[in-house]
């Protein structure tokens, strides 16, 4: 890829994230502000887009997530994670809110094991994550 390519490709997914990733985060902000589950849905399908925008972009461009995005990736799910367990545990939360974090979690679950199955297959995408074959056939080598 061209460094002009790669360029034009970080702006598209920058730009994609900005939009989508900041009203999807704050549609479920208010969502839990005001006891909205269907506003708490929006933001989860704004997220959804934002997700689909980026694989768009990388299927135009022809690349798939460099490592720093998959590394983001992780750390602002484990972050949210995190912090939506320890506050559930130490402040409480209403149960629309708990609804919509659960349901935010497992939509993006869910959005890996079907984002892994669409790029690999169901048997490749086993394969990323067994780890016992690839130690057993690397030992019979």
């Amino acid at each position: 890829m061209s460094p002009t390519a790669k360029i034009e490709r970080e702006v598209v997914v920058f730009s994609n994230w900005t939009i989508f990733g900041l009203v999807g985060l704050g549609f479920l902000l208010e969502g839990s502000t005001s006891d909205s589950f269907l506003v708490g849905t929006i933001g989860i399908l704004a997220i959804i887009a934002g997700f689909s925008g980026h694989l768009i972009a990388n299927h135009v461009f022809e690349q798939t997530f460099s490592k720093g995005e998959i590394a983001l990736g992780l750390a602002v799910f484990a972050l949210a994670t995190l912090a939506f367990i320890l506050t559930w545990l130490i402040a409480g939360l209403s149960q629309t809110t708990f609804l919509i974090g659960v349901a935010t979690f497992f939509v993006t679950v869910v959005g890996l094991f079907v984002y892994l199955i669409t790029r690999y297959g169901v048997g490749g995408a086993f394969r990323k994550f067994d780890v016992t074959s690839s130690a057993i056939s690397g030992s019979r080598k």
